[in-house]
């Protein structure tokens, strides 16, 4: 007998192996499709937004909203660096250590309390880039 004799699966196993690998792609695609998460508590979908800046500055932040928590995910000289909502009169604050994230519609600002609260801001005139 030659040995160019061809293996053949049975339509079973290929019924099989099409059924796992289905099940691979979807256990790999789920956790990219569920909402967002800490801890237990689930947030909306994230919302990116790019800010400009006076002095050629630009800030990314990553906005994670819930009914009870909100915070924010600000790339800084491309560290990422993650806020908490703080209590505000109008518009959003976040704070993270010494900073502080103001905004306002599509502005904001990043304050360096380090530098004390007269100091113009580290981040000034920010505004949402279209």
């Amino acid at each position: 007998m030659s040995g160019n004799r061809q293996q053949r699966c049975h339509p079973a196993a290929h019924r099989f192996t099409a059924c796992a690998i289905a099940a691979a792609v979807g256990l790999a695609v789920a956790p990219a499709m569920a909402r967002p998460g800490i801890d237990g508590m689930r947030f909306d979908p994230p919302r990116t937004v790019r800010y400009q800046c006076d002095d050629g500055k630009q800030v990314t932040a990553r906005y994670f909203n819930s009914t009870d928590n909100q915070i924010a995910i600000l790339r800084l000289d491309g560290k990422p660096l993650l806020f908490a909502s703080v209590l505000a009169g109008s518009g959003a604050r976040y704070a993270h250590g010494a900073y502080l994230w103001i905004t306002k519609g599509d502005e904001g600002m990043l304050q360096d309390l380090t530098r004390g609260e007269s100091a113009p801001p580290a981040y000034a005139n920010c505004h949402a880039a279209k």
